[in-house]
């Protein structure tokens, strides 16, 4: 079988391996379809540490074969994978905060997801129906906005501020609205570029009352003109220079949650004083375990997001360079790309 791997910045190895054969409580999955996660892309750019690195982890597909302990699952059946599982039997998990295992387990350090087969334990495995496979990528990412949702806990008639429009911003400015939220604002950069131009459509047809270029000199008295008393929720899918400014951006008393990652940036500052004497709370969401699969099936299938709009770009296999070109480049009206095998 051929899988993908990072080697080096901007250069990605397409490997022959043997294909796998499960053990008995394993599943091997074909992927059909596999997205591109700005984790990935930041492989992609920055490659840190010296091994190889294995891509993907947003992956559709069908059962291929089963373990001998296997009995709940059918050849052809469609499924998605779980990047991450909680062990269950330790501490944390005993204790209902699965979250916080401490030997979750994960496929994602010597296997990789953008490849032709999957092994992995069949707990990783969710089936579903009803949506197709480069629909059913999309439900990895929002399983990360519902964590971010999740930890905002956001109320009707909040106002509440998006930072970064990428798919995860996207979901989440989304179900911000069904939240109940009164106005929700979206910060992105370079809006004039084919990549932000399409993302800023998106948002505003995703629910984003106004939605706003950081790139611009006076962006933050723009966000504070449209919403002058300051956000009760803010959530930051954008990279970690972005937290400061939004201390500004906050009401008293306001949550600020963040997920994301970089291997360029990976300390802030931020004045300690606006932290304090605005009583503002800074939450981290990293969704691993991803939690929520059969909601994210339901929402996809009532066409919430409209995917259709969401995922722009789709390549065979053979393509992966020029795909992950497309996914990188500001010069590309991207928001989604995807991988089908």
């Amino acid at each position: 079988m051929k899988s993908a791997w990072i080697t080096g910045k901007l250069q990605i190895e397409v490997r022959e391996e043997d294909d796998p054969s499960p053990a008995a409580d394993e599943v091997v999955i074909r992927i059909r379809a596999c997205g591109i996660c700005g984790t990935d892309l930041h492989f992609y750019r920055d490659f840190p540490g010296s091994a190889p690195i294995p891509l993907g982890h947003e992956v559709a597909g069908t059962v291929h074969e089963t373990g001998a302990a296997v009995d709940d699952l059918q050849i052809g059946q469609t499924v998605v994978v779980q990047n991450h599982v909680p062990c269950g039997i330790c501490t944390p998990c005993l204790m209902g905060k699965p979250e916080c295992c401490r030997n979750i387990q994960t496929y994602m350090d010597d296997r990789a997801a953008l490849a032709e087969y999957l092994r992995v334990p069949r707990k990783m495995v969710v089936p579903y129906t009803g949506i197709s496979f480069e629909e059913a990528v999309l439900a990895e990412p929002l399983t990360v906005a519902f964590d971010l949702l999740s930890r905002a806990q956001i109320e009707p008639f909040q106002s509440v501020c998006v930072s970064g429009p990428g798919i995860i911003g996207l979901f989440c400015t989304k179900l911000a609205t069904e939240a109940g939220a009164r106005k929700i604002v979206v910060l992105g950069r370079s809006f004039q570029t084919k990549r932000g131009g399409i993302r800023m459509e998106a948002a505003q047809r995703l629910g984003a009352a106004v939605v706003v270029d950081t790139d611009e000199d006076a962006w933050v008295d723009t966000v504070k003109e449209a919403v002058p008393d300051g956000f009760e929720k803010i959530i930051v899918t954008s990279p970690p220079h972005s937290i400061p400014a939004t201390f500004e951006l906050a009401c008293f008393g306001a949550d600020i949650i963040y997920n994301g990652i970089s291997f360029r940036e990976q300390e802030i500052t931020f004045n300690a004083n606006t932290f304090h004497f605005k009583k503002l709370a800074l939450i981290a969401s990293h969704a691993i375990p991803n939690w929520g699969f059969p909601l994210a099936f339901e929402l996809l299938s009532q066409k919430l997001f409209n995917s259709a709009r969401l995922v722009t770009h789709s390549f065979a296999f053979e393509d992966i360079e020029k795909a992950f070109t497309i996914a990188a480049s500001r010069d590309e009206a991207a928001i989604k790309v995807v991988i089908t095998l």
